[in-house]
C-alpha cells in the first residue's frame, strides 16, 4: 500500500468527491454542481486524499474568521488513514489562514466518527438536541 497524499481538490476531482459522499454514510452528499463552486470560494478548503491514482477520501472546510469550520469529511474506507491524513492537513491548512481551531459537529449516532475526532484531538464543547432527521443530536466539537 503507497503513502495517501493531501492536497487541495481540483476539478476533475469533483465527480468522484461527489460520488464517494453518496456511498458513504452520514456524508453531507453534496452535489459535484456545489462542490465545484467550493473550487473558487476564497474562504473554502475543499481537500482530497490520493492513493495512486485513487480517491481515498475527501474533506471540506470553510475559514470563518479565525475559525475553520469542517463541513464534511469523508474516507473511502474506514482505517486506512485516509480520515487521519486529511485532518492533518486541514490542521495545517488552517493555521495557514490564521484560525485559531477547527469546529465540527457530528451526529451522536456516528459513534465511529465521535472516536475519530477524540483521537484527533477534538473535544465536545456542546450539544444540539434532536437536531438531524433521524431524532439524533448534533455533538459540537
Amino acid at each position: 500500500m503507497s503513502a495517501i497524499a493531501v492536497r487541495r481538490a481540483e476539478a476533475d476531482d469533483i465527480e468522484a468527491i461527489a460520488a464517494l459522499a453518496q456511498g458513504r454514510p452520514y456524508t453531507a452528499k453534496w452535489p459535484a454542481r456545489e462542490l465545484a463552486h467550493e473550487l473558487d470560494r476564497l474562504d473554502s478548503a475543499l481537500l482530497v486524499g490520493i492513493e495512486g491514482e485513487r480517491l481515498r477520501g475527501y474533506a471540506l472546510a470553510r475559514v470563518v474568521e479565525r475559525d475553520c469550520r469542517l463541513l464534511d469529511l469523508a474516507a473511502a474506507e474506514d482505517g486506512a488513514g485516509a480520515g487521519r491524513a486529511l485532518m492533518a492537513e486541514l490542521a495545517r491548512v488552517a493555521k495557514a489562514r490564521g484560525c485559531a481551531k477547527i469546529s465540527l459537529e457530528v451526529s451522536a449516532a456516528n459513534e465511529r466518527a465521535l472516536s475519530f475526532y477524540a483521537k484527533a484531538g477534538a473535544t465536545v464543547v456542546g450539544r444540539r438536541p434532536k437536531f438531524y432527521y433521524d431524532g439524533s443530536d448534533a455533538v459540537l466539537m
